[in-house]
């Protein structure tokens, strides 16, 4: 359930801008016409000459869209305060920690102490988001996967 939650932040983050996208469209056409056979295009749409050119993300599927959709979805299984506690915790896992920092997002959550509290509430919300899941198909259990 957390893998999946993770990916699909992940997914979410991939999303592009559309409003930035359009408000930097010129014209449906390139400025420069680069000859290919010519040695002067570059994938990335510079010339090639300098490095500072980022990569662009991979286009998504719509396979990736559904299974983002379909996960994010599942949050509305559960109260609003435990979403907050599930959407810093998974930004913190999707950001590349193997650890979620509690002690530093008890101040975001409004909890000044109790640190093993939030990791409970935060193991209750996911382990009620998988009962909620499961329920939709009874032939699978949280066991038997």
């Amino acid at each position: 359930m957390q893998d999946r939650l993770v990916e699909a932040m992940l997914t979410c983050w991939r999303y592009p801008d559309r409003e930035r996208g359009w408000q930097t469209l010129r014209c449906a056409w390139p400025e420069i016409s680069r000859d290919v056979w010519a040695g002067d295009y570059d994938a990335r749409g510079g010339d090639g000459t300098s490095g500072d050119v980022a990569l662009r993300p991979a286009s998504q599927t719509r396979a990736e869209i559904a299974e983002m959709d379909e996960a994010f979805g599942w949050l509305d299984a559960i109260a609003p305060a435990d979403r907050k506690l599930i959407g810093l915790a998974i930004r913190e896992l999707a950001r590349g920690r193997r650890e979620i920092p509690w002690r530093s997002l008890m101040p975001l959550l409004g909890i000044r102490m109790g640190v093993t509290g939030v990791q409970m509430r935060y193991s209750r919300t996911i382990t009620a988001i998988c009962h909620t899941v499961n329920r939709r198909n009874p032939s699978v259990g949280v066991s038997t996967g």
